[in-house]
């Protein structure tokens, strides 16, 4: 970077329209003139890290905060710009690469099947222009084997929309402002980046150091979870008969320095009614089976979605007072799985204390000592509360690490992902995999956060950089079973390869003791690379 950031912010003072613009430049020196002094804003740091705050004489609100950084982004072999979601695609672009949302997409498709709400479509402006690509929290340009990045020091006090501007050569952070006033004489801090640089491992310890960001302790883990293999569709008596070709396959080649798991996925509660499980399906309910799990040597794990409900739970009719709504009333929806699903407010204390009896209910009376935490986006998707939605999502995943013990061991997916960092042991770092290599053609026209394998492993790939440095990576399941499941050998090559070489969770949902002498191999082999990649050899 050739000269300082320039630091643009807008604010105004309640009761008065006119909006106020204070711009800093990179040698430090603020034009704004009267309106500099009233906002009283100070940059401090050095060459590596921007922290910008303000002290205003009179009460303000902050419309928008923007820094500015030049650099020579045409000269870049490549951009990367981490996705908002753990399940937005995140991979090295082409500088001139451009970026597409859901505007080809029809509205009434888009709002019947809810595409826009695991995204940044809601509150992000779609730009498909060549060279005008965005990402949320860090990113970085790369020539050759050396790597500038750019990256936000604090997402807990709002999140950071990256954009990259070719045309001009630039780089610009937008900061989520507070969603209340600034007190005359308050200190607030409005952002905080780094810009580091060397290889790409080197500048990610460096940032996160700067951050203050350390991974959570966490063994790798290798086993089974039931969702590719049933999806929602299961009960008791499938479960008990996967738990035994598991812990049949597993007992044999325990990994010392891992753990062994199996993890039920969706289908034994309504969404939202998770301590009402399905007693048709469960007669004897979810601790057994974890009991069980834990007899054979094996970590039990459940999935939840703490943070929504179905329409169709009871939860829904009987607390509509727990129903997060936008400004308009109306309620928030989160996708359209199940019977439709809506977001539960987390500041609602009822709702607070809900989540807390489940999880120490299935943690400490059930027995399941991981937890897959699954659509936390919800938390976040409006503000609310006088907090903006990074204030919203880090407050979410407090309560939830509040209300577990040390040793339960959490993994989350469907959150923005800079908000996980520190807060797990494990995430997943892109989106499911599919069935088959990359979907239909028409669902190729679809979010960023699609089902897809293809995009699953480049995602795992493209964010392999983060794996025991802000948490274990997940890069969700690989398949060996050949019924159901449409990939090429070479497809099925990259997934072992991948699986095994960027992260901490080795998960399957194949039936173990279906696999034949060939695939029992391949098995063995990639659990050996894992354990080699994960230095257990």
């Amino acid at each position: 970077m050739s000269v300082g950031p320039i630091i643009r912010i807008v604010y105004h003072v309640p009761g008065i329209d006119r909006r106020r613009e204070v711009v800093v430049g990179g040698d430090g020196t603020a034009a704004g003139g009267n309106d500099a002094r009233e906002l009283g804003v100070v940059v401090a740091g050095n060459e590596r890290v921007r922290r910008v705050y303000v002290q205003p004489d009179v009460a303000v609100v902050v419309d928008e905060v923007v820094a500015t950084l030049e650099l020579a982004i045409g000269e870049a072999d490549a951009i990367y710009l981490n996705g908002y979601n753990s399940w937005t695609d995140s991979v090295e672009r082409p500088v001139g690469g451009r970026m597409r949302g859901l505007s080809r997409v029809p509205r009434r498709v888009v709002d019947k099947y809810v595409l826009d709400a695991s995204g940044d479509y809601r509150f992000v402006e779609e730009d498909t222009r060549v060279g005008h690509q965005h990402g949320f929290g860090y990113g970085y340009v790369r020539q050759g084997d050396e790597v500038l990045l750019f990256g936000s020091l604090n997402e807990d006090n709002g999140f950071t929309l990256i954009r990259e501007d070719l045309d001009v050569g630039t780089i610009m952070l937008h900061k989520e402002v507070p969603q209340h006033s600034i007190h005359a004489g308050q200190r607030r801090e409005l952002m905080v980046f780094a810009l580091v640089g060397g290889t790409l491992e080197h500048a990610v310890d460096e940032w996160l150091a700067l951050a203050g960001i350390q991974a959570r302790p966490a063994r790798p883990l290798v086993g089974y979870t039931s969702w590719y293999r049933h999806y929602g569709d299961i009960d008791v008596w499938k479960l008990e008969e996967d738990l035994f070709s598991t812990s049949l396959v597993l007992r044999g080649m325990v990994v010392p320095g891992a753990d062994c798991v199996f993890q039920v996925d969706d289908g034994y509660a309504k969404v939202g009614d998770w301590l009402e499980y399905d007693r048709a399906r469960f007669p004897q309910g979810l601790r057994d089976l974890a009991s069980r799990a834990r007899g054979e040597g094996l970590l039990p794990g459940l999935w939840l979605a703490p943070f929504v409900c179905e329409r169709n739970s009871r939860i829904f009719a009987e607390h509509p007072e727990w129903l997060l709504k936008d400004e308009h009333g109306d309620l928030v929806t989160t996708g359209s799985q199940w019977s439709g699903a809506v977001a539960l407010d987390i500041r609602n204390d009822d709702v607070r204390t809900y989540v807390g009896k489940v999880l120490h209910t299935v943690t400490q009376d059930w027995g399941f000592g991981l937890l897959k935490l699954d659509f936390l986006y919800a938390a976040c998707l409006v503000p609310h509360d006088g907090l903006n939605r990074g204030e919203l999502m880090a407050d979410a995943l407090e309560l939830l690490r509040n209300n577990v013990n040390d040793d339960t061991r959490l993994l989350l997916c469907g959150v923005p992902l800079m908000s996980a960092f520190g807060r797990c042991e494990y995430c997943r770092i892109g989106p499911d995999v599919g069935l088959d290599w990359d979907d239909m053609p028409h669902m190729r026209l679809l979010h960023r956060e699609r089902v897809s394998t293809k995009r699953s492993l480049a995602n795992a790939r493209g964010r392999a950089h983060l794996d025991g440095r802000a948490f274990r990576c997940d890069p969700d399941v690989l398949f060996l079973r050949e019924e159901g499941v449409s990939l090429s050998a070479d497809q099925r090559a990259q997934m072992l390869a991948t699986d095994t070489s960027c992260g901490g969770v080795l998960f399957t949902s194949d039936s173990m003791t279906q696999w034949n002498t060939e695939q029992l191999d391949a098995y063995h082999a990639a659990v050996d690379r894992f354990a080699a990649y994960n230095g257990l050899t």
